[in-house]
Parts: structure tokens; sequence; C-alpha cells
């Protein structure tokens, strides 16, 4: 029985990695090795060298149709996409094509997109070719933070070392800096009661996924302390409750402990408690030395003048972080609360799974919350939080300064000027404005090029773009020198306003500025009085200048200084707590002082309508003395015993019927006169 032959398995294509031909390539060019002798060494065919070498080939090649833009545009394209993320203005894929189809608007090259807007598979093989970009969930940054600038954060620093180590308000300061169980950070964090729903297996194409989940929308605040050894103070849980009918702490740790508040958040007594009665008592269990210094952010519920008093009084010493900073100098922030946040996420699915039909609720939020404190409260994770922060060891350049690179937005004032935009050239003024007269170096590459053939000019192109210096070719050389020493003049106005916009000189941005008008040039002739005249299409250099905008350097926002003097961040020092002291008396005086107001309107409101109801009276009684019922009040006639023809008012005064305003009224009754509801002109 015949067989047929199985398919022979094609080879690997380029055996050879590009970092390999790259090396291969430089010690040729350098001389250190010839075509044949590193063929040998790299495995690299002597073919491939050569095509490459010459330019026939470009250096890195790739299999499959052409990408649309080139390797030098779509570099610039990342520069833009990194920078434009470091700043806080990250961009989306659906963002991203719609830069890249303005581009191509304006450029009008051939592509397979409709309309020309990449489509998914595009973005995916860009992604591809540059792994350095990856699709990130971005983290929501506020403008409090955005302004925070490393200047700032140095100032910190200083401040707390100079605090510890040469003011007379704190002993053995410099020994405390140096011992980790010294060290402490606390901060607290909210922990909800029901999860965000997250992507679930489900029937494809299903209308409607649901979730089981707790309806409760309120959270639980967890008060969590460590210092930089990897020692942890036991949480304390804050409910929003003033009274149980459970026991909140069920199925946690007996050292734990409970706080209570209207609304389940820190306040300045719940703070109080937990420094007095937990932290304190910590500190003598552990037989830790003192005083130690205790770091924490800013919130108002931190600084009352009985936690202040207590401190100083106890030896702790109490720090504040700088406004804004705790996501780059709060330890509990950088190590802690992240493993805790995912753990406490893990923690709920599990134990949903392991009780079908029940949720999480603030009677078992402690017997759930129990195995997520143990598992993220390691040593390690404490140890890490310090570090990051350069709290434990002690160095200011160990924090994350990328975080601050959004400050790089707002501009900075300076001592000697502003670096305000708008002292900044105009783009269209003299100073920003280019030289339009052309340099020998202009004339001479542009007669030079003009001589070219279009291959020979397409070949020097690609020559220039992957970088050859290839001694041999004379003329390439020539045009090489000439080439490198041209200034970009064609499209002046993106450029200027972008370096306008650049006032810190970011080197990306000074990369994507420089403009490569080598790679894909359109260039036309025409005989005109008998000489070549050159009329040059701009460049796709141009139309990445102009759609490739960063955002423009902003003055940052001024905010009134409340306080009316710069306060130090030694919470627990005598100046601050003098602080506190001067602003609580104010604030009793200012509320003995409402007191007494209030007490004076009262009474001078009492007071008025006394005098009022005393008037009132005096003029009733005035007015019935002055009343003579002897005669008709109008016509003033004695009365008479003819008792049909007179009407009486409630007032007391008497009157002719004919003297009245009641239409026909000597006709009627005195039945009918006693059902009207009748009064005179003086009471009306």
């Amino acid at each position: 029985m015949l067989r047929a032959k199985p398919p022979k398995k094609r080879g690997h294509y380029r055996a050879y990695p590009e970092g390999t031909l790259l090396e291969c390539i430089k010690k040729i060019q350098q001389g250190e090795l010839g075509v044949k002798a590193a063929s040998r060494e790299y495995s690299i065919p002597k073919t491939t060298l050569l095509d490459k070498l010459s330019g026939r080939r470009p250096i890195i090649s790739t299999q499959g149709p052409p990408p649309v833009l080139s390797s030098e545009e779509e570099l610039k394209l990342v520069r833009w996409i990194l920078h434009m993320s470091k700043i806080g203005y990250g961009q989306t894929r659906h963002e991203l094509c719609a830069t890249v189809k303005a581009i191509l608007d304006d450029d009008r090259r051939p592509n397979p997109f409709k309309n020309n807007l990449p489509g998914p598979h595009w973005v995916r093989a860009f992604l591809r070719r540059h792994p350095e970009v990856s699709e990130r969930t971005g983290e929501a940054l506020g403008m409090e933070r955005a302004v925070v600038t490393p200047e700032k954060v140095d100032n910190w620093f200083d401040e707390f070392h100079s605090y510890m180590t040469e003011t007379d308000e704190v002993e053995e300061g410099a020994e405390i800096l140096n011992d980790p169980t010294r060290i402490f950070n606390c901060d607290e964090s909210g922990f909800p009661l029901a999860g965000k729903a997250e992507k679930v297996l489900a029937p494809k194409g299903a209308k409607y996924v649901y979730q089981f989940s707790n309806s409760d929308r309120r959270q639980i605040t967890v008060m969590a302390c460590m210092n930089a050894s990897g020692s942890y103070v036991e949480p304390m849980l804050v409910f929003p409750n003033t009274r149980f009918r459970y026991d909140p702490l069920e199925g946690a740790p007996d050292d734990w402990c409970v706080g209570r508040s209207p609304n389940g958040w820190m306040n300045a007594s719940v703070f109080y408690e937990w420094v007095a009665n937990h932290f304190h008592p910590f500190l003598q269990k552990e037989n830790i030395k003192l005083p130690v210094v205790l770091l924490l952010d800013g919130h108002s519920s931190h600084l009352s003048l009985e936690v202040t008093s207590f401190c100083a009084e106890n030896g702790i010493i109490l720090f504040c972080l700088p406004a804004h900073c705790s996501h780059v100098l709060q330890p509990c922030d950088l190590s802690l609360f992240k493993a805790l946040k995912q753990s406490w996420k893990t923690e709920v699915r599990r134990w949903k799974a392991l009780h079908i039909g029940q949720v999480v609720t603030k009677a078992n939020f402690a017997s759930v919350f129990a195995p997520v404190w143990r598992a993220a409260s390691k040593p390690q994770t404490a140890q890490n939080g310090f570090r990051a922060a350069g709290l434990y060891p002690f160095n200011k350049a160990a924090c994350d300064r990328g975080k601050l690179y959004p400050s790089t937005l707002f501009s900075q004032p300076e001592a000697g000027g502003s670096s305000s935009p708008a002292q900044q050239p105009e783009p269209d003024s003299q100073e920003s404005r280019p030289s339009s007269a052309p340099s020998e170096a202009q004339i001479a590459f542009k007669h030079l090029d003009a001589s070219l053939s279009d291959e020979k000019r397409w070949l020097f192109n690609r020559r220039w773009s992957e970088g050859y210096n290839i001694e041999t070719d004379e003329l390439y050389n020539i045009w090489r020198g000439l080439r490198s020493k041209q200034t970009v003049s064609t499209d002046t106005h993106p450029t200027s306003q972008r370096q306008q916009d650049d006032t810190h000189g970011d080197d990306d941005r000074t990369r994507l500025q420089q403009d490569d008008t080598g790679v894909d040039e359109y260039r036309t002739r025409r005989q005109h009085d008998g000489d070549v005249t050159q009329v040059q299409r701009p460049s796709s250099s141009d139309f990445f200048a102009k759609h490739l905008r960063f955002p423009t350097t902003q003055e940052r926002p001024k905010r009134p200084n409340r306080l009316g003097e710069a306060l130090p961040h030694a919470v627990s020092g005598r100046v601050f707590r003098s602080y506190l002291q001067r602003k609580r008396d104010e604030k009793e005086e200012d509320e003995n002082r409402k007191r007494v107001n209030k007490e004076k309107r009262e009474e001078a409101r009492k007071r008025k309508a006394a005098d009022q109801n005393k008037k009132g009276r005096k003029d009733k009684r005035t007015r019935s003395e002055s009343i003579n019922e002897d005669e008709c009040a109008k016509c003033k006639a004695s009365y008479d015993d003819k008792e049909e023809d007179w009407i009486g008012c409630e007032c007391g005064r008497w009157f002719h019927k004919t003297c009245t305003d009641i239409m026909d009224a000597a006709a009627l009754s005195n039945s009918e006169i006693e059902g009207l509801e009748w009064q005179c002109e003086e009471c009306l």
C-alpha cells in the first residue's frame, strides 16, 4: 500500500532575534567584523546582512502588509499616549482611533479603514507591536491631589526631620527615627456591606444577569494602625449605631474594640476613645519605649484638643501628614488597605457561596472581616508600606514621585517671575516665529534633493529613517549631512504652540516635536520661467504635530487660607495645642455672645408684645368712654322712645336706621336686623 509523503515542515521565520541582528549590524558598521565572519558568528544569512546594510531591505522587517502608520509615526503616537497617561489624561481605545482618523483625514493617504477610522483589529495589532502600552483602569484623581508638587513633599520631610532632631519638644528624636517599633501610622477606611457586581459566567446572549447582594449600601469604618517593624494594633470597628440589640464583635478576637457614631464615620470622640482606651494600652502591653511618633492625616476628627493634650501627656507624638498626600506618604494606603480591600472582596464572595440566601450585615460583619484581617496584616505588608513612603528607612527620595507628575500641568510661582502661559510669547509673535530666510544648508539640500531621481530619493529617505551610515556611498553621505542640518519650517504654528505649552522641558515632548520629514514626502515639480520650483505638501509630521496635542499649562487654583496662619504639622506640639485652645476659647466666646444676643432679642420681643397688649386695652377703654349711647353716633340727634327706628353696633354706638348704609333698613323688622352681621364705620 502506497503512503503519501508528509509535507515538509516550514522552518522558523527569522530564527534570530531582533537584538542579535542589531548587534551584528552595529559591529559590521563599526568595522569590528566582516560580513562573512558576522554571518558565521551570529548565524544570520550573508544575503540578509547585505540587503540590510545596503538599504534594499529595512533592518527591522515584519511579515504581512506594512502598517498604515510608519514605525516613526507609531513611535510618536506611543510617546504621546504614555505622556498623556502620566499627567492624568490617559486615552481610551475610542479616543486613540479618533486621533488616528483625524490624522488620516488631513494626510489623505490610502488605507483600508472605513471612513479612515481604525477598527478593533488595528488597535490589537498596535498594542502587539508596542508592548510598553497596555490598557489599564484609571484611578480618579481629584484637583487637590493633582496640584501636589514634589517640593511640597520635600518640605514636609525636612520639617518632620527638623522637628524630631532639632527641637526641644522631642527627646531622643533621632533614636525614634531609627527604631521601627516606635514609628506608627493610623488611618481609617470604609468597607461596604454590599460589594460591587462583577463579571460572572452566564448563558451567551442572556438579557438579564443578576448577582445576589445586599441592598444596604452603608459601610463599616475600620480603624487600622501599624508600625514600621510589622506589628499591628488590633482594629476598631465603627458602627452607625448608638445602641445594639446584638453583639457587634461576635466572631472577632477578644482584643478588638468597637466604636459608635451616628453615621458610622470617624469623629473626634471616637478617635479619642481609640487613642486613650486602645492605642495607649497597646503600647503599655507590648512594652514599647516611649515616646513614639504616630503619623496620621489631617482629618478634623484627629485634631481635637482632648486628643492632642492626652498624647502630649502620655509620650505620643502626633505628626500630621501634608494635605492631600496620603496616596504618596500614607503607609496604610500604600500597602495595608489595598490588601484588605482585595481580601474583603474574596472573602465576601466565599462567605456568600457558603451561606446561600444570606448577606453580610452589621451583625455578622466582624465574623466575616476577622479572616480578612488575619490574611492581610502580615509584617511584610507593613514594612513595605513604610519603605514605599520613605518613612523607614527615612529617605525622602524613596517615595514614588511619578504620582506627582500631574502637577506639571500647573505653573509654579517663582521669586523672579511667573511661568504663566500668559507671559510666554504668542505663537505668531516675532519672538516665536522663526526666520523666514533659508540658510545655505537649506538651499544646498533643496537643489541636491531636486536633482535626485524618484527611486534614489526614496532609497535615501529609507536609509535616513533606518539610521544607516554607508561610507561607500559618497552622494548619500553628502545628502545625509545636509539633511541633518535642516530646520523644520513648513508649519511653524503647531510646533511653536506646543513649545509654548511645554514649560517643563519634558523629554518625551521634545522628541515628539522633532519633525522627521524624510519618511513621507509628497513633492511635485513644475517648470516656471526656465527654473525648477518645488511645491511642497505638508508632511505627515505636521499632521501629527497638529493633532497630538498636550494640555496647556494652567495657573494653580488659589484657595483662601481660612486659618489665617501657617500651622506646624506637629499636632501634639505646644504651638498647635495653643492654637486649638485659642480656637476653643473663641468658639466659647462666640457661643456666649450668641446666647446673650438671643436672650436680649427674646426679652425685647416679650416687652414689645406686652406694650402692644397694654396699648390695645387703653385704646379700647378710651373708645368705650367716649361713646354716648343717648344720641345717634352719626347725626348726633338725641335718643327718643321709638326703638323701631334705631339700630345698635357691638361697640355700643346707636344709629338711626336711615343713618346707616343698610339698604331699605327702615322696612326691615327687628328680627331681620338682628340676623344681619353689620358693623359701624368706626369698628370697620
